[in-house]
């Protein structure tokens, strides 16, 4: 409630996707069954802002090649031409 001039959230992690959703199932007449957590997926939430998915920069995700800098690089330069 209190970022209303935010336009994109980055949720950083599974965890962080899930509050966000969790957030807006609360407070909108809101149904996440379509918001898969998928590294990049991007998605319109009930107040026009924009949700990206993005693996969380953990070491765990890094010693597994999950995430890397190029990964993370390109999802924050996407999201920098979408503002």
């Amino acid at each position: 409630d209190l970022l209303k001039n935010i336009k994109i959230i980055v949720a950083l992690g599974k965890i962080a996707f899930d509050g966000c959703l969790t957030f807006y199932k609360q407070n909108y007449n809101f149904n996440n069954k379509e918001y898969l957590f998928i590294h990049g997926a991007k998605y319109e939430l009930p107040d026009k802002k924009i949700l990206i998915s993005c693996y969380h920069p953990s070491p765990r995700n890094v010693n597994t090649k999950r995430i890397n800098i190029y990964k993370m690089l390109s999802l924050f330069n996407s999201v920098k031409k979408m503002i």
